[in-house]
């Protein structure tokens, strides 16, 4: 199956890879769900899990209602249709629509533990994140494509490349990837990599289409890094409570994993540099001070 990939990041004890994989032929109907949801609300701005300060507010409920699209969207067995909010209200109350239709999307969440800070032998800040990019964009579709579902990339989405001070570099993304198993494929094309901004109101900008993918993406890491119990916000922790429905069933194992609705959806790992040399190891899991770890091999 053909994918687009977007691609964004969260900073905070770590840094977090978030990489959100659309199947070419389920597009459309995502971006109709995060549309209307944006017409009911009544809000057109750029959106982002730090912006979020309250509760009753449209940022809140756009958010809301986007993080459960998200992980709907990230469900790859669907058992019966699902409730979701979809920005309609009545009196107040929250009105609720049903998810029926797989749209088949899959995530891929890779952390360096160092926030790159022990790559010293790069040679610059933006070499380093295309370094780690690419560890978790080779491992993520090793783990989540196989034979019966094989994984082609036909795009690849950043979120601007102006703090990086340059632009992506395709050949250290693409190019250094090294042997791919037969099931994984990355489309031969000169535009392969859009890297200008997600903010559909900047001057130079991506589609509007894909800004919102983009978008989608940066509150779906975040609400993610959210669950493992790295929240910013206290306020947070309820928000991305969608996101903890998918990670509670990855860190049950892969036997858990494989009963769930987003069994070969999702995926996570986190990696560190240590006397020279990469290490791989589960997700490291932090709550009230407590951490638990799940090793996950690619």
């Amino acid at each position: 199956m053909k994918y687009e990939l977007y691609h964004d990041e969260s900073q905070i004890n770590g840094f977090w890879h978030g990489m959100l994989l659309v199947p070419v032929n389920g597009k459309k109907s995502l971006l109709e769900l995060l549309l209307t949801a944006r017409k009911n609300i009544g809000y057109n701005e750029k959106i982002s899990l730090k912006q979020v300060k309250q509760v009753n507010s449209k940022k809140y409920s756009l958010v809301d209602s986007w993080l459960q699209i998200g992980t709907l969207a990230l469900i790859h067995k669907l058992k019966k249709s699902e409730p979701f909010f979809l920005g309609e209200r009545v009196n107040g109350k929250k009105q609720y629509t049903f998810f029926e239709n797989l749209i088949g999307c899959k995530f891929i969440l890779f952390r360096e533990l160092d926030n790159h800070s022990k790559m010293h032998l790069h040679r610059d800040y933006a070499s380093k994140i295309e370094t780690t990019f690419r560890m978790g964009f080779k491992g993520g579709m090793h783990y989540l494509g196989d034979e019966n579902n094989p994984i082609e990339i036909t795009k690849i989405h950043f979120d601007g490349y102006e703090h990086l001070q340059r632009r992506t570099d395709k050949n250290r993304i693409i190019n250094r990837l090294g042997e791919l198993k037969a099931f994984c494929k990355i489309e031969e094309c000169d535009d392969l990599i859009d890297d200008r901004s997600s903010n559909h109101k900047a001057v130079e900008c991506q589609s509007y289409e894909d800004c919102q993918l983009l978008q989608l993406t940066d509150l779906l890491v975040g609400s993610f890094r959210t669950v493992l119990g790295y929240a910013t916000r206290d306020l947070l922790k309820t928000l991305c409570k969608p996101a903890k429905l998918i990670t509670d069933s990855y860190l049950r194992g892969y036997a858990g994993m494989k009963r769930s609705r987003w069994f070969g959806g999702f995926v996570m790992s986190q990696c560190y540099l240590k006397n020279g040399n990469w290490y791989f190891e589960g997700i490291t899991f932090n709550e009230d001070n407590h951490s638990a770890q799940i090793k996950m091999n690619f």
